[in-house]
């Protein structure tokens, strides 16, 4: 029942003000439930009188009502009360005086209208049906923060549901996102039950069919999901869908944003992955059928499907397929693997793909090995094209198995680490070591020396000597980490270069033999003479054993010097370091990663992680002392590299050592034997101490090692990582010059840094259709100092608030090419349903920024011109 005192105060508000051309306000209240008994109308009656508004009852008497308003009675004010709900517009007399006339509403409909301050009767029905909605503040206060002037029907339908679904916007395609990621399953959706309870079943599939085209005389929720899931394989491949064509949505541009936009959520794109694998296990004829249909085509096909991740298996099969049957189309596998970089499931197969693509690489780099003749060259020219080029069969060897063994699904790689294994040892390690020690045999007649090539005995005198002698305030650190060989420097140079503030030089010498610790880390000090006094190397009668043995020979040459372990020096604080450094000029500090990986059968097929940390290590190693304003200029180092191959060597090819004298044995492993006997073996290589070992007192020396890569019979393991010999991985030492500049230095020695440049190049700025392509160049090719970037593009409106009106792809600008032709991409976009014909923006952002400003470029102005577009 209504209260008269509230309800008259309500239609007095009506009367307060007149119109510019009102002489008098007449208004209609349809109490159709009834609310006004007769007190109450009697009440409202004299209160009503009392400011001269007259109250007159409407029952059945139309036309006398009528005549009375326009005819009878023009000038006085009234309030017309019916007790029934109003007539439809053909049965109304009084609509026309309606028309001009003014509404008041005693009911929860009018309640809910004040609430939101809607105009007019057109939503009243529409109110009433869902008044329900509004019987809680939970679902009207998060509604009303939505709520725009001018919503209508459609409108009210989305906030409705975005309430429900808890999105907080009226947007359908994040609606429906979390509609479906409550659960497919509309009997355990705790949504879709809120739904159904407020009778917004009908509009929500209205409006699923209305903006993505999907249409189905019994829709459910996994329907819906697999209706996005085939529209989008439909859209970006050219496999036959034939059997699941009733599943492929007309609208397929809103489809295509919907699906992408889950895919990019990083919140919630893991459901989108597991509905995936859900709806493929549970619906077996359709995983059969996709199968099937996906082995028929060319991978370019289907290169661009992202939704599902059979096509990556697809795709990985495929390249493991071709390399096991000897097929050569190295460039189209590199293409696809980079191609599938900026898709969705990219994260989940990283590492199968790398391991791949350094699979790829071997074998392109295998076939142009296997054509190059080797017999041209002398010691000298092997060993600087093994620094210019042949490392890279140990880089990606190195690199293969890294990944290969991250990888969860070994078992898809089977086949192709097989392959690998029998490149890499017979094709590749093989023809190399074999051509190596016959230039061995040939040239060097049992003295350790390479022509013109550096050695490391003579390391001090070459890199160190000169700089702590020009004058007393130059600085430089030594970092020598243990077995770090040649192409793992390579990778620490690429590494290094990411930081633009550094400048870095590559060089190298050749290691002492035998190339192994005690030795290696002797030779690396300065030092008149090595001596050997049992297994120990002497350097100037102290002991080159341990650090603190090192720093005093390091001390007797430069006072104002340093020996230090790696965990010590990154566990000091800036404030320590910088005290404990006070007046120090060199530092020589000593890493220990891979050789210690490497040296122990427990552990040593572990040792390509271990290059990997240790590169990771020197980073930090740098970036603390260049960062703590220490040190400016430092040099990576190693004492030996190493050799090493995954298959098991229990039938490797071994050197018998029985005819040794073990008395006059200083030292051995399974790659070298040093010793004071002068024998002659076969396969086995013998060289003269004397070109290191400067002690008169010292009985001759000499250093036998087998050919190749073979190995001395002896006790133990038949380890697969091993070093001491004379093969390019143990010999070849990096020397990895690093210098620090500051960012204004490289600028104003014009050296280019940063990462490279982006430019739009399309010849028209308009757009008449969707989808669109966006021709990006690459401004300049990846150099040490010029870095790929990764950038997402997407057009967007920026008038007003900014938003996208196209979907995002993400970009890798990762081209070493000087061409320019190239270093272009051509990306596809997706206009969404609400776009105009006007002018929008095509920005790139980077994913990655180095500053607070993330835009590449100035937005790109493209004039949307649109004719017939199906999807709109």
């Amino acid at each position: 029942m209504l209260n008269p005192e509230k309800t008259t105060q309500s239609i007095l508000k009506k009367f307060d003000t007149l119109g510019e051309f009102e002489k008098r306000k007449i208004v209609f209240w349809y109490d159709k439930d009834p609310t006004a008994d007769e007190e109450g109308l009697s009440y409202i009656r004299e209160a009503l009188g009392e400011k001269g508004i007259k109250l007159h009852v409407l029952d059945n008497n139309f036309f006398a009502t009528k005549k009375m308003l326009e005819k009878d009675d023009t000038e006085s004010s009234y309030l017309i009360y019916s007790a029934e709900a109003e007539r439809d517009p053909t049965l109304n007399w009084l609509l026309d005086i309606q028309l001009y006339s003014g509404r008041f509403e005693n009911s929860r409909i009018s309640d809910i209208k004040s609430e939101f301050g809607v105009e007019g009767y057109d939503l009243d029905g529409f109110l009433e049906k869902h008044q329900q909605f509004f019987s809680s503040k939970k679902r009207v206060e998060p509604l009303k923060r939505m709520y725009q002037s001018d919503w209508r029907k459609e409108e009210f339908v989305l906030g409705f549901l975005g309430v429900l679904s808890s999105s907080s916007t009226t947007d359908l395609k994040e609606i429906i996102r979390k509609i479906l990621i409550n659960s497919l399953d509309e009997n355990t959706n705790t949504v879709w039950e809120e739904i159904v309870r407020f009778e917004l079943v009908e509009e929500f599939w209205d409006m699923v069919n209305r903006y993505f085209g999907y249409s189905s005389e019994e829709p459910t929720l996994k329907k819906l999901f697999l209706s996005f899931l085939i529209t989008h394989i439909s859209r970006n491949t050219n496999i036959n869908l034939k059997k699941y064509k009733a599943y492929t949505n007309s609208l397929s541009n809103e489809c295509e944003i919907f699906i992408r936009g889950w895919m990019d959520n990083s919140k919630d794109s893991g459901i989108f992955d597991e509905y995936c694998g859900m709806l493929l296990e549970s619906d077996d004829k359709l995983k059969k059928y996709l199968n099937t249909e996906v082995q028929k085509y060319d991978v370019i096909d289907y290169i661009e499907a992202e939704s599902l991740a059979l096509f990556d298996k697809h795709i990985i099969h495929k390249i493991v397929d071709e390399l096991d049957n000897d097929k050569e189309d190295f460039d189209g596998y590199l293409e696809w693997i980079g191609s599938r970089k900026t898709k969705h499931w990219y994260p989940d197969f990283e590492n199968i793909y790398n391991a791949l693509e350094y699979a790829v690489r071997l074998y392109q780099f295998a076939k142009e090995f296997n054509e190059e003749n080797l017999s041209d060259q002398n010691l000298n020219r092997f060993f600087r094209n093994y620094t210019e080029r042949y490392y890279l069969m140990d880089y990606y060897y190195r690199k293969f198995y890294y990944y290969h063994d991250k990888d969860r699904e070994k078992e898809d790689l089977k086949s192709t680490r097989e392959g690998i294994e029998k490149l890499y040892n017979n094709r590749l390690l093989d023809k190399l070591l074999t051509r190596w020690s016959e230039l061995i045999s040939t040239e060097m007649n049992g003295r350790w020396n390479i022509e013109l090539i550096d050695r490391q005995d003579e390391f001090y005198k070459l890199y160190i000597k000169n700089i702590i002698n020009r004058n007393d305030k130059d600085k430089i650190a030594v970092i020598i980490s243990d077995a770090m060989r040649y192409e793992v420097a390579a990778e620490l140079q690429d590494v290094l270069n990411k930081d633009t503030r550094g400048t870095l030089e590559l060089k190298y010498m050749t290691s002492s033999l035998p190339s192994y610790t005690k030795l290696g880390m002797a030779s690396l000090l300065p030092h008149e003479k090595l001596e050997y006094r049992n297994q120990s190397v002497f350097a100037d009668s102290i002991s080159t054993e341990g650090t603190d043995n090192r720093g005093k020979i390091l001390g007797k040459m430069t006072p104002d010097s340093i020996a230090i372990n790696y965990e010590e020096l990154l566990n000091l604080k800036q404030n320590e370091a910088r005290e404990k450094f006070k007046g120090i000029r060199l530092f020589y500090i000593y890493h220990d990663k891979i050789d210690a990986t490497g040296d122990h059968s427990a552990s040593e097929h572990s040792v390509f992680n271990a290059a990997e940390e240790t590169i990771s290590d020197v980073k930090m190693i740098i970036e603390k002392l260049t960062n703590f304003q220490i040190i400016n200029n430092l040099i990576v180092t190693a004492d030996h590299g190493f050799l090493y191959q995954r298959d098991s060597l229990e039938s490797y090819d071994k050197v018998e050592t029985s005819s040794f004298d073990k008395e006059k044995v200083v030292a051995s492993s399974k790659r070298f034997i040093l010793s004071e006997e002068d024998i002659d073996l076969m396969n086995v290589h013998k060289f003269n101490m004397n070109y290191v070992i400067k002690s008169p007192s010292q009985n001759e020396l000499f250093a036998y090692v087998p050919q190749a890569d073979l190995r001395f019979k002896m006790q133990g393991a038949n380890k697969n990582f091993v070093h001491g010999g004379a093969a390019p991985q143990e010999i070849v030492v990096p020397v990895l010059k690093y210098s620090y500049q500051k960012t204004a230095d490289l600028e104003r020695k014009g050296i280019k840094h940063g990462k490279v440049g982006l430019a739009v190049i399309n010849a028209s700025r308009k757009i008449t259709s969707s989808p669109f392509s966006i021709n990006i160049l690459q401004t300049e090719k990846v150099t040490d100092k010029l870095l790929p970037r990764r950038f997402r593009i997407a057009l967007w409106d920026m008038d007003g608030d900014e938003f996208k009106v196209s979907d995002e792809k993400l970009v890798i600008a990762e081209s070493t090419s000087d061409e320019a032709a190239d270093r272009q991409y051509k990306v596809t976009l997706t206009l969404t349903g609400e776009i105009e014909n006007k002018v929008y923006y095509v920005r790139l952002i980077d994913e990655e920024p180095t500053d607070i400003d993330r835009e590449i470029i100035d937005p790109m102005p493209f004039e949307v011109d649109l004719l017939i577009v199906d999807d709109f």
